[in-house]
């Protein structure tokens, strides 16, 4: 018997003190060490008006790429090949004379990326599969992660949103078992004063439940995956129901929220603001919204900068690449993160000084149905614990059968195959049927992009 099918058989009582000891373990690695300081400076820049942000960035980046190049062998060697050293970048401009950090060159060559400065229980490692399904690891230092945290309540802090606020987690954990056949459909954690929804309860059958439990409590703002709000608030418009409930913020994350996404959620719950914050798993920039409804970069955690772009009127469309300052242990340094972002030449009335961003496009996923009924869209944790797989697509032709199409390192064996089937019938539906295909390339749209999740019905 694994730990999950432990945790599933115990009463619900238990269930949550275990959310909440887990809740306190991530407390503890978000917010200790410097995280108050790096928050109180925060704000402080957050009312500054008339920051320097240009000389406040080559500071910066002068010291991460002096730091990387004396402590993190790949850079050293990376600078080398391409005839560059930090003594080359006196302006924002020279950035563009070092080398483009891939995806596919963090896979290769993570390790040398590591600095040997930082002692290793100072690292804390971090593993993803990433919305291609390509599987990455990397490492943050506990400053970098506090760092990153305090600039997510920093974003929060401008909506008068605080730690500690009663909130709602819409999640793909899978915090509530299968098993559970009757309310109650969520979990609470204390420590970090959230109750959790996860997505393979937002079924047709469950979903009235939790709406009455939704409009029994008070909560002050809802946070989670835009798809897996999405899809409650579909259900809770076609089966006529009222949330009355209506909390003050919504913080969506990890995916792009679109617009028609946007306005179903508006239509359910009308009163509330949605408030993006956009980032990734390697931490080396993110961006905010103001109150105006405006993206601006967090330019005190790192430096965001456009490849390939166009002008379009007054803005600047491009690939996002990335340089972040905070990550000591494992610098991420002009990264392709794969996203594309406009950026405006147009201040913004709010009067933040980091760079307005107009828009910040991820990749548009299909959903896959559950024989239940559910619809999921993000996939990706599925195949987080296998690294024999270079790529992989979630493809479904008919309903309850997926067929996974997968592109294979030589390390793959039946047993990767056992691990995701496990995965899918615990984590998606324990009724869906699953395939495999193998290729050598996985093909991409007319627009050169990669679709994780396909869907055929």
């Amino acid at each position: 018997m694994n730990l999950f099918s432990l945790y599933s058989i115990l009463p619900v009582s238990v269930q949550n003190k275990l959310c909440t000891f887990r809740g306190y373990q991530l407390s503890r690695m978000r917010y200790g060490g410097n995280y108050d300081a790096f928050y109180q400076k925060l704000v402080v820049s957050d009312n500054a008006r008339n920051v320097d942000v240009r000389s406040y960035k080559e500071a910066h980046i002068f010291r991460i790429l002096d730091y990387a190049y004396h402590h993190c062998p790949y850079y050293r060697q990376s600078f080398n090949e391409a005839g560059v050293n930090p003594s080359d970048f006196r302006s924002l401009e020279d950035l563009q004379k070092f080398p483009v950090l891939t995806k596919e060159q963090v896979r290769l060559y993570w390790a040398g990326m590591i600095s040997d400065e930082v002692e290793r229980k100072e690292l804390i490692p971090y593993h993803t599969s990433g919305s291609t399904g390509k599987a990455l690891d990397f490492y943050w230092t506990h400053d970098s992660l506090a760092y990153y945290w305090a600039t997510v309540w920093r974003g929060r802090r401008r909506c008068g949103i605080k730690k500690g606020d009663v909130h709602l987690n819409f999640t793909g954990k899978l915090v509530v078992p299968f098993s559970q056949s009757t309310p109650p459909y969520w979990r609470y954690n204390e420590a970090l004063r959230q109750y959790m929804l996860n997505m393979q309860h937002i079924t047709a059958t469950k979903v009235p439940d939790i709406v009455r439990f939704i409009n029994d409590i008070e909560i002050r703002f809802v946070v989670g995956y835009p798809s897996i709000i999405y899809s409650f608030c579909q259900l809770v418009e076609d089966l006529g129901l009222k949330m009355d409930t209506q909390p003050m913020f919504m913080f969506p994350s990890a995916e792009k929220l679109y617009e028609h996404q946007r306005e179903q959620i508006l239509r359910v719950f009308p009163a509330i603001r949605i408030m993006e914050h956009y980032g990734f798993s390697e931490n080396a920039a993110s961006a905010s919204k103001c109150l105006c409804g405006n993206y601006h970069e967090d330019y005190e955690l790192g430096h965001m900068e456009l490849s390939d772009a166009d002008f379009s009127g007054r803005d600047l469309t491009g690939k996002l690449l990335a340089t972040g300052y905070r990550n000591l242990g494992m610098p991420f340094i002009r990264y392709d993160v794969g996203d594309t972002v406009t950026f405006s030449s147009e201040k913004c009335s709010c009067g933040l000084c980091g760079q307005r961003i107009v828009d910040i496009e991820g990749r548009n996923e299909d959903f896959i149905l559950t024989p239940e009924g559910t619809r999921i869209m993000r996939l990706d944790y599925l195949f987080k614990d296998t690294r024999s797989i270079k790529e992989c697509q979630v493809v479904q032709k008919h309903l309850g059968e997926i067929t996974i199409v997968i592109v294979r390192r030589e390390n793959y064996t039946i047993a990767t195959e056992r691990r995701i089937i496990e995965a899918v019938h615990t984590m998606v539906s324990p009724f869906m049927k699953v395939d495999f295909e193998y290729v050598d390339a996985i093909p991409r749209t007319r627009a050169g992009k990669f679709k994780a999740v396909v869907s055929l019905l």
